[in-house]
Order: C-alpha cells, then structure tokens, then sequence
C-alpha cells in the first residue's frame, strides 16, 4: 500500500527499476493486486501499463479497517478488475480478510471509487461523533456512558464504537495513543478530496462535502491536529472552546 498515485506509478513504471522493467526467466503471468487508496485515473494508467507490458494481469483492491482490522486479520477488500479475477484475488486477500468482508465492486477502478465513498462517509462520522461526545462532556456526561448508549442505539457507527475520539472511551482507539499514529489526517483529507471529485464528476448533490473540506483542512494546518490521526479534529471542538472551527 503506498499514499498517492504517484508512487504507485512510480513502483510499476519508473523505467529501470519499476515492477515492469523487471526481466524474468519465466514465463508465467504475473498477478498485481494494489491496496492503496490513489485517485482512479492514476490506477487506470498502472491497469494499462501492465496491460501493455504483457506480464500479467492488474486489479485495483483498496482495504478498510485500519490497523485495528489489519491487527486482527479481518481488514474489508474492495476489488476492481475483470470479474473472472476477483476467485483468485479472494483466495489470496482471505489472508487478510474474512470471506464475507472481500467485495467484487466491478471492473476497473471500481474499488477504489467504493473506497473514497466509503472514506467520505467515514469522515462525516468522525465530524458528527466528534461533535456530539462534545457537547455530551461539556454538559456533563460520562462519557463512557454517553458512548456505550449510543453504541447499542440508533447513533452507533465505526467511529463511536472501534475508536470514539474520547480518551479513555475505547481502549485500542487512536485517542489512546493521543492519536499518534493511525489513518494520518494527511491521508483522510486526500482521499475526501479525491470522493468530492468524484460527486462532482457523476454530477451528484452534496451538502456536506464542503464543510468536510473546510473543517479537515482547518485540521491539516492546526498545531492540535496536524500530522495527527484524523479523529484529531475532535480537539477542535473539545479544546479552546472550539475556537479553532469558528
């Protein structure tokens, strides 16, 4: 898995030490599976290249659950590329992944548009978790109270549950390890910029895209935040009376 689709071109097309200028013996087709989360037109040029080069073939197969999931094995694969591929990608991501949680999204490209969906909504979780622990410790809850209610109610998400911004709330969360570490906010907001774009592009209505941008880039500049993981922003609404989001 690398950050940006720039790498991943890199890795695959740099002319003297990419995976494509590799000289093999044998004659066996090559199997690429790339995890990252880059931007599709990125990946659909890597598809191409080794389309082209005639070693083998190419999917794109982005993962969610971050290094919780990994830890445990049952991270979620999201796979792009011919159908008659996903049998074998699934056989080999089942190292990593339950069965149940390996998708075939459609061709090319299509696991990773799943993925910046997926992201876009996780980001809006983190927004709406962040403010609603907020104003349940200002006014005075436990908030390991506050969380265990909402998680066996109508307001549990990822983000309340497997890491609730609060510290002390989640034991293996990234506020315990006062959010060193994790899914880096760098990370979240290119690939909320990158599921923005996408919106865009099909032409879909979005009210809450801007303010995810506005608040994540306030989060990439703040000394509270920056190079944090992304459930940092939630000291934007706890600390300074909040003043950072104003």
């Amino acid at each position: 898995m690398l950050p940006k689709g720039h790498h991943v071109l890199s890795v695959f097309t740099e002319s003297e030490t990419g995976l494509l200028a590799a000289k093999s013996r044998s004659t066996a087709r090559k199997f690429f599976i790339d995890c990252s989360t880059i931007d599709v037109k990125s990946s659909l040029e890597v598809g191409k290249a080794v389309a082209t080069s005639g070693l083998g073939d190419f999917v794109d197969a982005p993962v969610s659950g971050g290094p919780n999931g990994a830890n445990a094995g049952n991270l979620t694969f999201m796979v792009g590329g011919p159908d008659s591929l996903f049998p074998q990608v699934k056989s080999i991501v089942s190292t990593m992944g339950k069965q149940s949680s390996i998708f075939y999204c459609g061709p090319a490209g299509a696991g990773l548009a799943t993925k910046q969906i997926n992201n876009y909504l996780s980001a809006v979780s983190i927004l709406g978790v962040s403010e609603a622990m907020n104003i349940g410790v200002r006014y005075g809850l436990d908030p390991k109270v506050l969380a265990a209610v909402i998680n066996v109610s109508s307001g549990k998400c990822y983000n309340s549950l497997d890491q609730n911004p609060v510290k002390g709330v989640t034991p293996t969360s990234a506020a315990a390890k006062d959010f060193e570490g994790g899914f880096s906010l760098e990370l979240c907001k290119g690939v909320i910029d990158m599921a923005i774009d996408l919106g865009r592009q099909v032409g879909a209505k979005s009210v809450l895209g801007d303010t995810l941008d506005r608040v994540y880039s306030i989060a990439l500049k703040h000394p509270r935040t920056k190079g944090k993981d992304c459930r940092s922003v939630y000291r934007l609404f706890a600390e300074d009376e909040g003043k950072a989001l104003e």
